[in-house]
């Protein structure tokens, strides 16, 4: 590992440590976390690497970066997840790049899976959830009217998975690294 990817490495962890503390407890993941993080890593990665290719330098911050947070996109669109999860998730592409950011998305997905079922079963709601999920798709097949979906709006932290998720991805690729 180059001291630059140390460098990168660090600021990204502490850029979720703070990112999982304030989503937590204030349901917010900051803007003055996530630009910086962004900013920093794209020109640590231009600085030290040049424009490159898909797996170094700028290129590939910006094209990990984007596609990362176009995964969350639609679910900020609907409203289901906030708009600093997907940020956030610029961030860690472009502090990853390629190949590290496929891991990462991997690795975040399974992480917010686990969570979300621990969540549902910590607060008791499985069974509401699947009644509450068999409506939604009762109302799409036009089986039940629109009326008759409506459920609890549950908070589920995902800067949480995002930050579990990206240390695992970091661990992967620091033992591929060597």
């Amino acid at each position: 590992m180059t001291p630059s990817h140390i460098a990168l490495w660090s600021l990204l962890g502490v850029a979720l440590v703070i990112s999982v503390a304030t989503d937590v407890l204030r349901r917010q993941i900051l803007d003055v976390v996530t630009y910086p993080l962004m900013a920093v890593a794209l020109g640590v990665r231009v600085w030290t690497e040049g424009v490159g290719d898909l797996e170094t330098g700028l290129v590939s911050g910006v094209v990990s970066g984007v596609g990362l947070a176009l995964l969350l996109l639609p679910a900020a669109l609907r409203g289901t997840m906030g708009w600093g999860d997907v940020k956030l998730m610029g961030g860690v592409g472009a502090v990853l790049g390629f190949p590290a950011v496929m891991a990462a998305a991997a690795f975040i997905s399974l992480v917010g899976a686990l969570q979300a079922v621990v969540t549902l079963l910590w607060q008791g709601a499985i069974w509401e959830t699947l009644g509450h999920m068999l409506r939604r798709w009762a109302v799409r097949v036009r089986l039940m009217q629109e009326g008759a979906v409506s459920g609890p709006r549950r908070h589920i932290p995902y800067g949480v998975a995002i930050a579990l998720g990206t240390f695992w991805a970091m661990w992967w690729q620091h033992d591929r690294l060597g």
